[in-house]
């Protein structure tokens, strides 16, 4: 079953581990146990171990001790550390990120999001985004309407950002991002097919251009079971004034 190629048995065994779950499983459920999957591919138990332990750093798979090793919602890495759309940081990782639905609403009433972009009239881009086919996120995107005139007869991209700078030269140069852990109420749980109270996190964010004006100003909530956040921290020399 197993050539000598170079790469190590356990690798091996892993890779034909991902293609069964691939093919046979879904998330949540159970796989074999390590006694099963020996018998099945004809390798000692530290091998299997440890082609386990690579599918569980991986988010394939999940061993919850007691009752065996379960088949993982995998989650996506969104990288805080640089601008860019989700779509954009999503294809890095090989995920294809789908618009189910859009809308395109015209702001007129009083709304916090007029004082940060200081504008009269707000559009507002709202998308219910599926990755790789699963609900995944609900995206709020407001602008001023004259920033982006007749955007909803254009606006045929899947990636928002790249669109804005095609077609408006708008290019993001800096933000400001809050993250909160929140629970969907029941218009968010019903869109992302999930229950009603299940965790979800907002990211709020202000994007600024390359001459510090306020742009933009997005609501991206995700799913919290397929999504971790990663940021960069770093060790800032304080000075005595």
């Amino acid at each position: 079953m197993f050539i000598k190629n170079g790469v190590p048995l356990y690798i091996q065994v892993k890779e034909k581990i991902l293609e069964d779950i691939k093919l046979n499983y879904e998330v949540n459920d159970l796989i074999p146990a390590e006694g099963q999957l020996e018998k099945k591919y004809s390798v000692s138990r530290i091998t299997i171990r440890k082609a386990i332990e690579v599918l569980e750093k991986e988010n394939i798979v999940l061993k919850k001790q007691g009752k065996g090793t379960y088949v993982s919602e995998k989650k996506v890495l969104y990288d805080a550390n640089s601008i860019g759309s989700l779509t954009q940081r999503l294809s890095k990782q090989k995920h294809l990120l789908t618009t189910k639905s859009i809308s395109f609403d015209v702001i007129e009433t009083d709304h916090f999001v007029k004082d940060l972009l200081e504008c009269s009239t707000l559009l507002c881009i709202k998308r219910v985004r599926l990755l790789d086919g699963l609900p995944f996120a609900l995206m709020a995107n407001y602008f001023d309407i004259k920033t982006v005139p007749d955007i909803d007869k254009k606006l045929n991209l899947e990636s928002l950002y790249s669109f804005l700078k095609e077609e408006y030269n708008i290019e993001f140069q800096n933000a400001e991002e809050i993250v909160e852990a929140i629970a969907a109420n029941k218009i968010d749980a019903q869109k992302l097919n999930i229950e009603e109270g299940s965790p979800l996190l907002s990211l709020k964010r202000l994007s600024f251009d390359q001459n510090n004006k306020p742009i933009e100003y997005s609501n991206l909530i995700i799913k919290g079971d397929m999504y971790k956040h990663k940021i960069i921290l770093s060790n800032e020399k304080m000075t005595n004034m």
